[in-house]
């Protein structure tokens, strides 16, 4: 299925929620799949400032408005000694929504009836060892089956990682790695996470 016909099956769906756009972000993989060290997962290209970006995470678009975020997701990568070439970035959801995110009433609902079993499939290229980071709490609530826990719980060593591959919808390992600096700063930039920003490193 294109990129339209998929979006045309989205509003069809979903109704007005979903924006008409009809050419989505492509995955970044600038090294190449064969140097894959881990999938860096978004939640979707929802944005206010832009609905023609080349790939995901704003890669490539050329539009300044995206420089702070993107630097912030680079120096979140190098804290665990990765670059953007030993990453497969990819959203779990890939059309444009109306609302971002933080404030998408069906955000979850679309990920669970169709885009998860999209990924899955779409990951099944990477060996099921090489682990999901997962860049926001979202991501974690729609794909980890069983009990939740929260952020502070991983970041602090007293939860296991990475969260097993029987343990979650795509059945691979899924390590938290968000950028979230609102109520605590869970970027790994944070002094305080030097034991977690270790034992990831461990993984590798």
């Amino acid at each position: 299925m294109n990129d339209e016909a998929t979006v045309l099956e989205l509003m069809k769906k979903y109704g007005e929620r979903i924006l008409p756009v009809y050419s989505l972000p492509k995955a970044y993989c600038p090294g190449g799949t064969a140097n894959v060290k881990g999938i860096y997962l978004g939640c979707d290209p929802s944005n206010s400032h832009s609905e023609s970006l080349p790939f995901v995470f704003a890669h490539e678009s050329g539009l300044k408005v995206f420089s702070s975020f993107l630097k912030a997701h680079t120096e979140q990568l190098k804290q665990i000694g990765l670059g953007w070439e030993e990453v497969y970035t990819q959203n779990l959801c890939r059309n444009y929504f109306k609302n971002e995110t933080s404030k998408n009433p069906i955000w979850a609902q679309v990920a669970n009836e169709f885009w998860i079993k999209i990924l899955k499939e779409e990951l099944s290229q990477f060996d099921y060892k090489i682990p999901v980071l997962l860049t926001s709490a979202y991501l974690y609530h729609v794909l980890v089956t069983g009990k939740k826990h929260k952020p502070i719980e991983y970041y602090q060593n007293t939860q296991p990682i990475p969260i097993p591959s029987e343990l979650n919808k795509l059945n691979r390992p899924l390590i938290p790695l968000y950028r979230n600096r609102r109520k605590i700063d869970y970027h790994l930039s944070n002094p305080a996470w030097e034991s977690y920003r270790n034992k990831i490193k461990t993984l590798y």
